[in-house]
């Protein structure tokens, strides 16, 4: 039998075997399986011995999602046998009122779930979610900071703060969110992404290249740690549009070419693609690519 690991984008599968030992190709292949693995019994989230490493018997390991206390997989069975504990019900109560647009409602579960257990990681950061939603920026991103202190592993935390203050218009405090959440994953190619943009939009243009290159080499040898849907494109279309602002045109169109076949289509890639066909001299090209973007708005 094999779970999924809830580490954080953990790509590892836990490995469930009667055979003495393990089971012998999840034993010979530990980048992919664990054959050690913890649950807890709050949540009943399994994660793999390198997501959550075995502490003393004095001290247990915390559940990186509710904060619970985690006891060894071999008890599975009888953490399943039991429901989930009402702190988790209470946030998955949130998580439906959030998910079904009610973010009062949700934000009134995820407050009473940290009231009640302050190191409930996940509830901190559907605060966050919900917060933001409201508007509520500063506080947003107080429970964001917090959801990161609590598990400094999961760089999800800060790509979210990175992306409040791109909303802003608040560039560097983008980009220092945004280096955090690579300090903690630096193969977290979603925030390379995002760091690009605000790179873009702050007047950096110039290092955006290096970086784009960089995570293309990730997704080239799938090592990216977030697998972003469409990354090669969005990559492409921040390479491109940095090449376009320091004129290095037909390098520019390789990469914006490049995106727009990679997809998704957005009127940016388009916008670009005319203005870089515009000083090639490719006039008509141009027009078209217009008149495309124009469609896409």
């Amino acid at each position: 039998m094999l779970l999924s690991c809830a580490g954080w984008r953990c790509q590892r599968m836990i490995s469930i075997s009667d055979i003495p030992g393990g089971n012998p190709v999840a034993r010979n292949d530990p980048e992919h399986y664990s054959i050690k693995f913890q649950i807890c019994p709050d949540c009943h989230k399994s994660f793999c011995d390198r997501c959550v490493a075995p502490k003393t018997m004095l001290r247990a390991a915390k559940c990186r999602e509710c904060g619970g206390k985690l006891v060894d997989g071999s008890q599975r069975q009888k953490v399943n046998g039991t429901a989930v504990a009402p702190l988790v019900q209470l946030h998955d109560e949130g998580y439906r009122h959030g998910a079904a647009g009610n973010m009062p409602a949700a934000l009134g579960c995820f407050d009473q779930v940290v009231a009640a257990r302050p190191d409930y990681v996940a509830a901190h950061f559907s605060r966050g979610m919900a917060l933001r939603n409201l508007g509520r920026h500063d506080e947003a991103i107080a429970a964001f900071e917090r959801a990161f202190a609590l598990d400094p592993r999961n760089p999800q935390s800060m790509f979210d703060v990175g992306s409040i203050y791109a909303a802003t218009g608040d560039y560097d405090r983008a980009l220092a969110a945004y280096d955090r959440a690579l300090a903690a994953e630096p193969r977290y190619v979603g925030a390379m992404v995002n760091k690009m943009v605000a790179l873009l939009n702050s007047g950096r243009a110039q290092l955006v290249p290096p970086l784009a290159e960089h995570a293309l080499m990730l997704e080239a040898a799938g090592q990216s740690a977030d697998h972003t849907p469409n990354a090669t494109g969005y990559i492409n279309g921040a390479k491109g549009a940095a090449l376009l602002a320091l004129g290095h045109n037909p390098q520019a169109l390789a990469a914006i070419d490049q995106a727009i076949n990679d997809g998704p289509d957005t009127p940016d890639n388009y916008r670009n693609r005319a203005t870089a066909l515009e000083r090639l001299g490719r006039a008509e090209e141009a027009a078209a690519a217009r008149r495309i973007a124009e469609q896409l708005r």
